[in-house]
């Protein structure tokens, strides 16, 4: 066997030589025989021609030769190759028409598996990414949670032995002063051991030391590369410099390069990064962090969770209120969770809309090699072999396939920039997604797999022609009732396909009809957001704080135009959320729950344009040293005051330990997440209780956006070291609360837009063939008396009754494949039967439209022509 394999590859390889030694030794052996009979007698030209006739046609022994060598298939193949680009050449609109199509498919398919790739498959950027686990825990009835306490860290970190390393971080936001423009930054608080777990080094400067993340470790900072070349100018000298970070300084010891990621599901951008715990300015002494390891060679998750378990047990008080437990995952697997369905649902839609486009090319082949029939008869007459023809035919397949390969490899690589850019807000932070060698061999596989996929059944139905009827021109008739029954069952699979696309989609947008139909309980229009978080070292006291808000919001008041300015730590739509628990009634012994808790301005309720139900606003009265005093939403009223006066009664709770706070008004509900039913709310004015952090809304007669500069300048005028940040108006909030689901449904919408013209084209390209193989047919009942609508309803009823049969296919594939889609639905059902009734009835209208084209062509045929013809 290697011997036959090394002399095959031999002849391969040196086609030339192998030949030309063939033919060498062909001729030695008629100059041999040739001598021999000159020898007994005969002439030259005699001997030659006897020898010649003797040892038979050259050519066949060449080819017997060349077929024991395994040399055949590359000549058939290339005859193949050349056959079929000269016959896409003769025919240049099926030939674009198909090739278009199909890199429709693959391009539309590639450029999605690039981002499934890069989000689900492709390793994390960091040595032997494999070992990397995320440490989460379970809180009893609370369920899951990110977030660990400094202790439970330091007790896996001194007592894990299945942990080769383990680190702990967490993302915090401050003022960054010094330098620059003051600005406000996301940074990061890490262990020594993060940098170093993740294999990081920096282009300038150290890492952090040990003794720099201890307690009363000295002030130090690395600097992300953005930052280093934004706010120095990429100048090595600034190592060793300070930087102030929230009022205290820092040493500049590192900087980071920028293909530093990490890559996790909140999108955070870390501008610069503070020891743990050394760097703490009182914000991750006791926690929450977020906590990740590598496993030790050779350890899995199951016994490295059941360690982490055990010490965490040991590590907690015994009168901890819940049951606590640990979940141990792949920190891959972790990041990918939240974007990890609707990545699969677009790679699934993709795939629909690729089997629709390989079956429009299949019925455009199923076309083709009707024409075709009689050079399939000759070549058969001549000898040729039935797999031989299905060869040529699925060759012809197959450069098809790889031409349109190509090209949707090149929309791909176009497209997945405006789809990635598109997307993003569905994504977690990832280094950049390129085209890489998986996504090259599944764009190869895909275009290989599709063509024969395509190309199979017309190559079989071509090489099964009857030679004695194609050779007389007789049997028209029954190859047509052949070729349109698969022709149909082709039409009905895309139209199933097209189905499943049309109510997924479907579903998606009455879901999102739903959303945009919540009353958010505020009106959005014409107003500024505008979030501060004051420097505590500078405004340590509730008295500061609030004293610089109110002469920020007076001095806003004063702009022109600007109606009206409230404020509040915890407005709607925004990034911040307050809860209190235990809330005491005066007059009763139980608690009676939880409720959002958030301190405003005076002037929050008329800006927002909340509606005062009962009671009386907050007012400047309500200050330091008067009586506290709370407003409730309609759901605290309703919710805990269900049979009683809520106005007037007094409430309590950890967060306001000064005072009992009585209730002197009652609003309406507003909704802090758009799909999120109001929680009870308290609110507090900020004049007694100082927060060092609020958003102001700004409500102004024309587009907020012009007042933006007047803003910030009036906030620098009263503190220019307290930077502005988070500029955007309601309305921009509101649309970016449905930013995940719009890209849904818009994406899932243009694939089965796509679906349906593809199959609607389908279907006309069925329909079409069919009238012009029924000429002579239509000619003959049209000379018998058929009116024009007769021949009308019997081209169109044809094309319907595939169309018929597909939705009804489609609509109950449609009910299971809808499953996957619940977790993104709000207040639609999976089996919404208004969606499937109107999806059907939909491309109902789209089969009618393209069966009626041909159909109105059919009903001029001219009999005598059609006649005549025949």
């Amino acid at each position: 066997m290697f011997a036959r394999i090394r002399s095959t590859w031999r002849a391969v390889t040196r086609r030339t030589a192998w030949e030309q030694d063939l033919e060498e030794e062909l001729r030695t052996h008629v100059e041999c025989r040739t001598e021999d009979l000159m020898r007994a007698g005969l002439s030259r030209e005699e001997a030659e021609r006897r020898a010649r006739i003797e040892l038979g046609a050259h050519e066949t022994y060449k080819e017997q030769c060349r077929e024991a060598q395994g040399l055949r298939w590359p000549d058939e193949l290339q005859q193949d190759l050349s056959y079929g680009l000269r016959s896409f050449r003769r025919n240049p609109g099926f030939t674009a028409v198909s090739v278009l199509t199909l890199a429709l498919g693959i391009g539309a398919t590639t450029a999605i598996f690039t981002v499934v790739n890069a989000v689900l498959l492709r390793p994390l950027p960091y040595p032997h990414p494999e070992q990397l686990v995320y440490v989460q825990e379970i809180l009893g009835e609370y369920g899951l949670s990110p977030f660990m306490s400094n202790r439970e860290f330091a007790a896996w970190r001194n007592q894990s032995r299945t942990l080769s390393q383990i680190a702990a971080y967490m993302n915090f936001t401050a003022n960054l002063t010094g330098g620059g423009e003051p600005e406000r930054i996301s940074y990061g608080m890490a262990t020594t051991t993060f940098f170093s777990i993740l294999g990081v080094h920096p282009v300038v400067g150290r890492l952090f030391l040990t003794e720099e993340d201890r307690p009363g470790g000295p002030p130090v900072v690395i600097l992300s590369e953005a930052l280093w070349k934004h706010r120095y100018g990429a100048d090595p000298s600034v190592i060793g410099k300070g930087i102030i970070l929230d009022g205290k300084v820092y040493s500049m010891v590192g900087v980071l390069p920028d293909s530093f990621v990490i890559p996790d599901q909140w999108n955070i951008k870390y501008t610069l990064w503070v020891p743990l715990i050394g760097g703490d300015t009182g914000r991750a002494s006791v926690g929450p962090v977020r906590v990740i390891g590598r496993l030790k060679h050779g350890v899995n998750l199951p016994t490295a969770r059941s360690e982490l378990d055990t010490i965490l047990q040991s590590s907690l008080p015994k009168s901890f209120p819940v049951k606590v437990s640990v979940v141990l995952s792949p920190w891959q697997e972790q990041i990918a969770q939240g974007s990890r369905l609707s990545l699969l649902l677009f790679l699934g839609a993709t795939g629909f809309l690729l089997l629709i486009a390989c079956v429009n090319v299949a019925n455009l082949l199923l076309s083709r090699a009707a024409t075709r029939q009689k050079e399939m008869a000759v070549r058969l007459t001549v000898g040729a072999a039935r797999a031989r023809i299905v060869r040529q035919l699925l060759t012809e397949s197959l450069v098809l396939a790889l031409l349109g390969g190509l090209i949707g490899l090149a929309l791909a690589r176009w497209g997945k920039d405006l789809l990635i850019a598109f997307i993003s807000p569905n994504l977690p932070s990832l280094e950049p997604i390129g085209l890489d060698y998986r996504v090259l061999a599944f764009s190869l596989a895909l275009a290989a797999i599709t063509g024969l996929a395509f190309g199979l059944a017309p190559a079989l139905q071509a090489s099964r022609v009857s030679l004695n009827e194609v050779l007389k021109e007789a049997g028209r008739g029954g190859e047509l009732r052949r070729g349109m029954l698969l022709r149909n069952l082709l039409v009905t699979s895309e139209t199933a396909l097209a189905m499943v696309l049309l109510v997924g989609a479907g579903l998606l947008f009455r879901s999102f009809l739903r959303v945009l139909g919540i009353d958010l309980g505020f009106k959005s229009e014409h107003t500024l957001c505008v979030s501060i978080d004051l420097t505590l070292s500078k405004y340590p006291t509730p008295k500061d704080q609030a004293r610089f808000f109110q002469q920020v919001i007076e001095g806003i008041k004063s702009l022109e135009g600007v109606q009206s300015v409230g404020g509040s730590g915890i407005p709607p739509l925004g990034n911040r959320t307050g809860m209190v628990t235990g809330l005491a009634v005066e007059g009763r012994s139980e608690e009676i729950g939880s409720a959002s808790f958030a301190n405003i301005s005076p002037d929050y309720f008329r800006t927002m344009g909340i509606p005062l139900k009962q009671g009386r606003d907050f007012g400047d009265r309500d200050r330091d040293g008067s009586p506290s005093v709370a407003i409730v939403n309609e759901t605290f009223a309703r919710r805990y005051f269900p049979s009683e006066i809520c106005l007037g009664r007094r409430v309590s709770s950890w967060v306001h330990k000064k005072d009992w706070l009585t209730i002197v008004g009652i609003v309406g509900d507003t909704r802090h997440r758009v799909e999120k039913e109001p929680d009870p709310q308290i609110y507090v004015p900020y004049l007694q209780d100082g927060q060092p952090f609020m958003t102001l809304l700004v409500r102004t007669a024309g587009n907020p956006r012009l007042w933006e500069g007047a803003v910030r300048r009036q906030i620098a005028s009263v503190d220019k070291d307290q930077p502005p940040h988070d500029f955007a108006t309601l309305e921009q909030l509101e649309a970016t609360s449905l930013t995940p689901r719009r890209v849904n449904m818009l994406l899932l919408g243009a694939f089965a837009t796509l679906g349906l013209i593809l199959a609607s084209v389908g279907i006309y390209g069925v329909v079409s063939y069919s009238v012009s193989q029924r000429t002579h047919e239509i000619g003959v009942r049209t000379a018998l008396g058929a009116s024009q609508n007769a021949v009308f309803k019997l081209v169109v009823g044809q094309g319907l009754r595939s169309a018929l049969i597909g939705t009804g296919v489609g609509l109950a594939t449609s009910v299971g494949v809808a499953r996957f889609l619940q977790a993104m639905l709000f207040a639609v059902k999976p089996a919404d039967p208004v969606t499937f009734l109107l999806a059907g009835l939909l491309w109902m209208c789209i089969a009618l439209l393209a069966c009626c084209v041909p159909a109105r062509r059919a009903t001029k045929v001219d009999p005598m022509v059609a006649l005549r013809y025949e």
